[in-house]
C-alpha cells in the first residue's frame, strides 16, 4: 500500500471514529436532560397569591377592591386548593372555617353562639369581599347584633317601625347612617336642621320619645310642631314672650303648674287648684293680662 493510500485510510477511520463519538454524546444528551427536568425531582414551592389570581382574576379582584383585612395570601385560608371532587360534592370539607380565625374573646364564634348568626355566610355572603352584605337579604337577622336599636325600635313604636325597615335608611352599605334630610323636611320654617340637630331631640330609632336639652333648645325649633302656641306668645307681648319653650317645659308634653314661676300670688284656697287660673288669666301662651 502506497503511502497516500494509507493516508486516505487514516483519514477515512479518523472521520468514523468523530462521528461515533459525536453519536453517542448526543444519544445521551436526551437521556441526561429528561432526568435534570423531570417535575418530580425539583423541589416545588406552594402557589403565591398573584399566581393564584391568575386562574381566579374575578376573585383576586374581589379582594384587591372590597377585602378589607381578608387581604392576606390565599393559601392562609385555602390550605387545601384543587381537591374539589365533583362526584363526592365536597365542597364544605375543603373550604376552610371562618372560626378558624375569627374567635370571640372565650374562644368561640366570633359573634356568639347565637344559631341564627353562627352561619356566618347569611350577613358576610362573600369572603372574598367580607363587608358587602346585602341589606335588603338579612332583615330578619339585623337586631340580633343590633340588640339595643332593635329594642328601641320595637319598644318605641312610631314610622320608623311601621312605615320603613333598617335596609331602607341604612341601604347603602353596613355600617351607613343616612341624612335625616333624606326623607325628612325641617319641621321649623325658622331653623334649618342637621342630622345631629335633629337627633338631640328625635333619638332615630325612638323618635317620638322626645327629648331636649333645656338650655340650648331654642323656641323656633319648638315651633316646628308648636306653631299655634308660638304664633300666640308673638302676637300679644307678655312677660311669657321672652320666656324660651324650654324653660316652662322642661321634659316633652310636660304642662308645669303657674306657681312653679309665679310663686303664691293669691290665697291659698284659690291656689288649691293652679288649673284655673287661666279663667282670669287666659292661656299661658295668650295671657289677658
Amino acid at each position: 500500500m502506497t503511502k497516500s493510500k494509507r493516508k486516505a485510510v487514516a483519514v477515512i477511520i479518523v472521520g468514523m471514529m468523530v462521528m461515533a463519538w459525536t453519536f453517542s454524546v448526543e444519544a445521551a444528551q436526551p437521556a441526561e436532560k429528561s432526568k435534570m427536568t423531570s417535575p418530580y425531582e425539583m423541589e416545588i414551592k406552594p402557589l403565591t397569591t398573584a399566581e393564584c389570581g391568575q386562574c381566579h382574576f374575578s376573585i383576586f379582584q374581589n379582594i384587591k377592591q372590597e377585602g378589607a383585612r381578608h387581604q392576606i395570601d390565599c393559601i392562609r385560608c385555602h390550605t387545601q386548593y384543587h381537591v374539589y371532587n365533583p362526584r363526592k360534592q365536597n365542597y364544605d370539607q375543603i373550604m376552610p372555617e371562618c372560626i378558624s380565625c375569627h374567635v370571640s374573646t372565650n374562644g368561640g364564634p366570633f359573634h356568639g353562639k347565637n344559631e341564627s348568626l353562627t352561619p356566618c355566610l347569611v350577613c358576610h355572603s362573600d369572603p372574598h369581599k367580607p363587608l358587602s352584605i346585602p341589606m335588603s337579604e338579612i332583615e330578619a337577622s339585623c337586631a340580633l347584633c343590633h340588640t339595643k336599636e332593635g329594642n328601641e325600635i320595637k319598644n318605641y313604636p312610631s314610622k320608623h317601625t311601621s312605615d320603613v325597615s333598617c335596609a331602607d335608611c341604612h341601604a347603602e352599605k353596613h355600617g351607613y347612617i343616612p341624612e335625616c334630610s333624606a326623607c325628612h323636611d325641617s319641621h321649623s320654617p325658622k331653623a334649618e336642621l342637621t342630622t345631629a340637630d335633629c337627633m338631640v331631640c328625635h333619638p332615630v330609632h325612638k323618635p317620638t320619645s322626645i327629648s331636649y336639652d333645656v338650655e340650648k333648645t331654642s323656641s323656633t325649633v319648638c315651633a316646628g310642631c308648636h306653631g299655634v302656641a308660638h304664633d300666640l306668645l308673638q302676637k300679644k307681648e307678655t312677660g311669657h314672650t321672652y320666656v324660651k319653650c324650654s324653660k316652662c317645659h322642661p321634659s316633652h308634653k310636660e304642662i308645669p303648674p303657674c306657681s312653679r314661676c309665679h310663686g303664691e300670688p293669691h290665697t291659698k284656697t284659690m291656689l288649691m287648684d293652679t288649673t284655673k287660673c287661666g279663667d282670669c288669666h287666659g292661656i299661658a301662651h295668650d295671657l289677658s293680662k
